[in-house]
């Protein structure tokens, strides 16, 4: 019997991009450096994700970071989409994708508080906790800036972990001209209210990101994920569909939990019509 090879790995000190040294945040080793490339592509790519602009791509994203073109979000509001167009990317000319970003982009400038602040990639901070932070009060970005860690470990269900992340997330930003950067091109809607005021929706097999920012727009919550807590789960067949999300919601029902399980029509319909 032969004895099986061992593989030994070295564990990396420093960013293999920007080289600054690595420090250990639980089970990850992270880059702290605010002027690293990578870091500066994530943040671009997830402002993009989080808001649910269409067609803009990571190819797109790193072209334009590679190029120079950008080096923050409020960045992407100041290129003029003609200029893009004319870049090439993989050996063809950008042209029709880059139309259709930049589009979508400046088609979507007006956000809830809460989408602005949870896409702006503060550690432990994501739309749901910004709105849980909102909804106990802190519903302007002035506000959210004057709070204080212990005021905002105070509000249920947030603790102070991630009250620590979010002080000191926010008030970097705004020290590195992040959020002013983007105020001059974004308007962060006041306090939704409508319809979908106080209710908590997931989507499963389906996806609409429209659907998504009226649902926002009119005061409700999207989630990622099936809990307890959560009001209507939007699905492409609700009465057939047998994914984890449907089998999640059918066991709350099971258990008294008020979840409706609706397709994105009656959804549409509870929102006023397709716009």
């Amino acid at each position: 019997m032969t004895a099986t090879a061992r593989t030994y790995f070295t564990v990396p000190t420093h960013c293999p991009v920007c080289q600054a040294p690595l420090q250990r945040d639980g089970e990850y080793l992270v880059c702290r450096n605010n002027a690293c490339d990578a870091r500066i592509v994530g943040a671009i790519s997830r402002w993009i994700t989080k808001i649910g602009i269409l067609h803009f791509g990571d190819a797109l994203i790193d072209m334009l970071c590679e190029t120079g073109k950008i080096e923050t979000i409020a960045d992407l509001y100041e290129l003029d989409p003609k200029d893009v167009a004319q870049m090439g990317m993989g050996g063809r000319m950008v042209g029709g994708t880059a139309t259709k970003a930049f589009s979508n982009l400046h088609a979507n400038k007006t956000i809830p508080l809460h989408v602005f602040v949870g896409s702006l990639g503060i550690e432990l901070i994501g739309r749901s906790m910004a709105k849980t932070i909102a909804d106990a009060g802190f519903d302007t970005l002035n506000k959210m800036s004057k709070a204080t860690p212990a005021q905002i470990a105070a509000i249920p269900g947030v603790g102070q972990t991630k009250a620590d992340a979010f002080c000191e997330g926010f008030w970097d930003l705004l020290d590195r001209g992040t959020i002013t950067g983007l105020l001059k091109h974004i308007t962060v809607a006041a306090k939704a209210a409508g319809s979908m005021s106080g209710k908590s929706v997931c989507f499963t097999d389906i996806r609409d990101k429209q659907c998504e920012r009226e649902i926002e727009a009119q005061g409700g919550t999207v989630k990622s994920s099936v809990s307890k807590e959560l009001t209507i789960l939007v699905a492409k067949d609700p009465i057939k569909g047998t994914s984890g999300k449907i089998e999640q919601a059918r066991k709350y029902q099971a258990e008294g939990r008020p979840i409706e399980i609706i397709d994105l029509d009656e959804m549409w319909d509870r929102l006023g019509g397709r716009p």
